[in-house]
């Protein structure tokens, strides 16, 4: 099976800034079980461990985690909700394959909620903005090294979803945590130059910058061309 650095053990560690682990409420929770290992397998997709229409094993992925298969089984029927996998009777899951159609669709989508989604982070918690500071610090760090493409696709999806979680908005924060992981993989093929990832990088820096300041505009304005870029290298590498 495909190596997955992180362990169900370690995933309840990662409950802040979690795709899978919306919150509740406006208040993170820690992962049940099913969830951590949801989470570890959509780290493992974005990293490129899978890729589009392979399979993910039950079994494989019970003795990875050393757990029975009843919660895998519900860890894929959580994907299946959010369109990452796709469960086939008979056949099992497989990472979900999206036509060049669709990940334009996605994309879109993602950019029209993140003008509502700006609306929701006036005023946000300074304890957020910190910590999206401190991950921003470390990608524009690491940007333009070579080797940098994993840890900084897993940083930019970290500051993605901990917006998603600190908006407020429950149903919001679901429907963009669930686009966020469908088109996490295709932002990560965008971002495999080091000159993508410096282009990106500022867009971060400007989105910290205006929540800062409380700026909604600015910061709806910026997180829309930083997707739309996103887009747009994505489609540039699957030309």
């Amino acid at each position: 099976m495909k190596s997955m650095s992180m362990n169900a053990g370690s995933a309840s560690a990662a409950k802040g800034g979690s795709a899978i682990g919306i919150m509740r409420a406006g208040r993170q929770r820690v992962l049940t079980m099913p969830e951590q290992i949801a989470e570890s397998i959509t780290l493992a997709i974005l990293r490129g461990e899978y890729g589009p229409g392979d399979s993910v094993r039950e079994q494989e992925l019970a003795d990875h985690f050393q757990v029975s298969r009843g919660p895998i089984r519900e860890a894929l029927r959580i994907l299946e909700k959010v369109g990452v996998v796709t469960i086939v009777p008979q056949r099992g899951a497989h990472v979900t394959s999206l036509s060049r159609q669709e990940i334009d669709n996605l994309f879109e989508i993602r950019a029209v909620l993140a003008g509502l989604l700006a609306k929701y982070l006036v005023d946000l918690d300074g304890s957020v903005v910190n910590q999206m500071d401190a991950i921003v610090t470390r990608l524009e760090l690491i940007a333009a090294q070579s080797d940098a493409l994993d840890e900084y696709a897993q940083g930019s999806y970290r500051l993605s979803t901990l917006l998603f979680q600190a908006c407020g908005n429950k149903q919001l924060a679901e429907l963009m945590g669930a686009l966020g992981i469908q088109t996490a993989r295709y932002t990560r093929l965008g971002l495999r130059s080091p000159e993508r990832r410096e282009a990106s990088v500022i867009h971060w820096r400007q989105l910290v910058e205006a929540l800062r300041q409380n700026s909604s505009t600015v910061a709806a304005k910026t997180m829309v061309e930083l997707i739309n870029a996103s887009h747009q290298a994505a489609s540039n590498q699957l030309e």
